[in-house]
């Protein structure tokens, strides 16, 4: 006995749900390829994918997410036939989920910066399904929709997950290369062949590796859990495997970036640093062929974990294939008047949120620096030597952050002051909690302090203690401690103790008071004389604490604008 099949829909009712898409696709088109949301440069404001090809353009880590929205059109072009049958069933629920995403465009708009508006994004979308298709649409297109993530570059999370991951690939790629008899030294995310007294070596004599960003496997990650989301969806049935084999994509990235290091180490040692790794000129890295050929090894190893995970989750969780349509069964749709009246609805609701924007104030312009990025050359009994920036740290910040730098000595202490000016940029400024873990200090304590400035006022800062482990010319282990003082001082005075907060307040005062900041981190590092692992004077702390306050105190009124 044949199953009937599922009822279509007339012809007028396609034409209907045909315009009904194709207004929701122009909404979004608009939204996401038209408006100018954001000052992507500082001559102009770009819609949201313009910054994404921008972004792609100068990075090419981030063009899987300019594949995502053509694998998501794929993705509903497979399941046409079954959408065809499907009756426009518009939801109440879908009005205030655009309301809620209007606000977030609105919010990034305002603040001109882009993370709120790809939340927007997939929010509005979300609501569009519900408003004009209704709960049934969503059903079918729940993952299409949720695939459409990423379409977003996450790059705050490069900082948020990077890090823990490239401690994690230095940490075992050091293991394994000491364990096979080939001896590193690592020191934060650095990789350092070690001393060998016999040959006359000194550590990094034959190789000094870093497992960087790039190395570090969270941007191979988010590709690779595109993949296996999108593998996972098409060859198993049920959502239990499916979410095992996302979920493997983590580990897979890390056990792909730890064979590359392993390959890097290798190819160092055997071959030379030139031929491995490349060529350093002028400060810029150029890449070897042995290099990139290592670079391919994430995904090689990463994928073919992935098909033999998803052989095993096929076997494991082997299911019949049901037909779709018998899970999801059309159902009586609206009157075409009630689809058209949603259509009005939905259209009033992203046309207020577009004239609102239109309506806000969103002058661009980066105000001036808190502080005068100059330090003197000498202190008190101090005297300084400059520290400029870096060939390294100009390849790797923005181009228009600024450092000012200088290390002060005199015979009982010494003091590192730095300022670092943000640029046009909200974002770039780094987290010093993770500058100095990656250089092989380990952070024993933060603690929220007050601090003067010197100039009648007294700000909160953040103060780290900090310990490392090292070895001596002599061979003998000591054991480092510093601490670090800081805070990132704002356009206006405004101070704020962490990274987080400074965010926090770039986003309010672009709201509510029209500031918008042009950032500096002010951070002191301090050293503690080095002392065996044993003997330990615990009041150095404290005495080094109370020098780096009255050394703040002095310095700071010629240092600080407003």
């Amino acid at each position: 006995m044949s199953t009937p099949a599922a009822p279509t829909a007339a012809p007028a009712d396609q034409r209907l749900t045909q315009i009904t898409w194709g207004i929701a696709l122009a909404v979004i088109g608009v939204l996401a390829g038209i408006w100018p949301y954001q000052h992507w440069d500082f001559y102009e404001r770009s819609s949201i994918v313009g910054g994404i090809l921008r972004k792609a353009g100068q990075d090419s880590e981030w063009w899987f997410c300019v594949v995502a929205p053509f694998i998501v059109g794929w993705l509903i072009w497979r399941m046409r036939a079954d959408l065809a049958r499907q009756p426009l069933q518009g939801s109440i629920w879908g009005v205030p989920v655009l309301v809620v995403g209007m606000f977030f465009y609105w919010f990034g708009y305002k603040v001109d910066t882009a993370y709120p508006g790809y939340l927007a994004m997939q929010i509005i979308t979300l609501g569009l399904i519900l408003s004009l298709g209704g709960r049934g649409w969503l059903r079918w297109l729940i993952f299409p929709w949720a695939f459409l993530i990423f379409t977003w570059p996450m790059l705050p999370l490069e900082t948020r997950l990077a890090f823990p991951l490239r401690i994690l690939t230095a940490k075992a790629s050091a293991g394994f290369l000491n364990v096979i008899g080939m001896d590193v030294v690592r020191e934060g995310t650095g990789l350092h062949s070690a001393a060998n007294a016999a040959q006359g070596l000194e550590q990094g004599a034959l190789f000094r590796l870093d497992v960087e960003e790039p190395c570090s496997g969270i941007r191979s990650l988010f590709s690779l859990m595109m993949i296996s989301a999108l593998y996972g969806w098409l060859s198993l049935k049920s959502w239990l495997p499916r979410l095992v084999l996302f979920a493997s994509a983590i580990p897979l990235a890390m056990l792909g970036n730890f064979v590359r290091m392993i390959l890097l180490a290798l190819g160092s040692r055997w071959f030379g640093v030139d031929f491995a790794v490349g060529r350093n000129i002028d400060g810029h890295q150029e890449m070897s062929f042995f290099h990139s050929l290592a670079g391919f090894m994430v995904f090689g190893v990463a994928l073919a974990g992935m098909f033999a995970i998803c052989s095993v989750l096929e076997r494991r969780f082997r299911t019949k294939k049901t037909a779709a349509t018998a899970s999801i069964l059309p159902t009586q749709g609206h009157s075409r008047a009630c689809v058209i009246r949603q259509i009005i609805l939905t259209l009033a609701l992203i046309g207020s949120g577009l004239a609102y924007c239109a309506l806000t104030d969103t002058s661009f312009k980066v105000d001036a620096a808190g502080i005068k990025m100059e330090l003197p050359v000498r202190h008190g009994k101090f005297e300084s030597i400059e520290n400029a920036m870096s060939p390294e740290e100009r390849q790797l910040l923005n181009e228009d952050v600024t450092i000012e730098r200088r290390f002060y000595v005199q015979p009982e202490r010494a003091i590192l002051a730095t300022l670092v000016l943000s640029g046009g940029e909200k974002r770039s400024l780094h987290d010093p909690n993770v500058c100095l873990v990656a250089q092989g200090w380990h952070i024993t304590g933060t603690t929220i302090l007050p601090i003067e400035l010197g100039t009648g006022r007294s700000i909160q800062a953040t103060l780290l203690t900090l310990q490392a482990e090292g070895v001596d010319k002599a061979g003998n282990r000591v054991r480092k401690r510093a601490i670090n003082v800081f805070w990132y001082h704002g356009s206006d005075g405004t101070a704020s103790a962490t990274y987080d907060d400074h965010v926090t307040a770039s986003y309010l005062d672009s709201i509510f008071r029209s500031i918008n900041h042009r950032w500096a981190l002010i951070s002191f590092f301090t050293p503690l004389k080095d002392s065996a692992t044993e003997m330990q004077d615990p009041f150095a702390e404290l005495t080094a604490l109370e020098d780096t306050k009255t050394f703040i105190r002095e310095i700071m009124p010629g240092v600080i604008v407003k």
